[in-house]
């Protein structure tokens, strides 16, 4: 029997968790309007960008891993499957909340709202159904070539 290498393991556990802080703290942003919640739609952003860089900066991340699993409260959920489709969506989440973090910031409220919901809304889908547009993104440019080759490269020598 072979084992898939950790590389191409998901604990979907710690990404439930990831999209819980995603879908709370984009709503507290809305909820407290563009003054306040811009900053914290730019920490959030920040923490997506940093987490698809590498998982050991992946902040929502780590509270699963270094505190809930730890504890008990929250097993693990691992499944084999390539890491690189939820690296894409991170990516796709942090481009949406700087995007928005400058729309609010430059008094297109409407715009970066849209732009925030939509990372809340989209946070919220992977969660309940475990569908994700950015891993869905992912798929089809990687099945018609359009990725560039350090991604495709990384996950094939993975």
């Amino acid at each position: 029997m072979t084992t898939a290498p950790a590389s191409h393991r998901v604990d979907w556990n710690t990404m439930r968790t990831d999209q819980v802080f995603i879908i709370v703290l984009t709503l507290l942003a809305f909820v407290l309007g563009a003054d306040i919640g811009r900053w914290i739609v730019l920490a959030v952003g920040i923490v997506l960008g940093l987490g698809a860089w590498h998982d050991r900066l992946a902040l929502f991340q780590q509270v699963h891993r270094q505190l809930l699993r730890p504890a008990g409260v929250l097993g693990s959920d691992v499944r084999i499957e390539d890491p690189m489709p939820h690296r894409f969506a991170l990516v796709l989440g942090f481009a949406c909340l700087i995007a928005a973090f400058v729309a609010l910031s430059a008094g297109a409220v409407v715009v970066g709202a849209v732009l925030t919901l939509m990372v809340t809304a989209l946070a919220l889908v992977k969660l309940s159904t475990r569908f994700c547009l950015g891993c869905f993104i992912y798929f089809q440019l990687d099945r018609r070539g359009l990725l560039p080759a350090s991604i495709a490269g990384a996950r094939a020598t993975d």
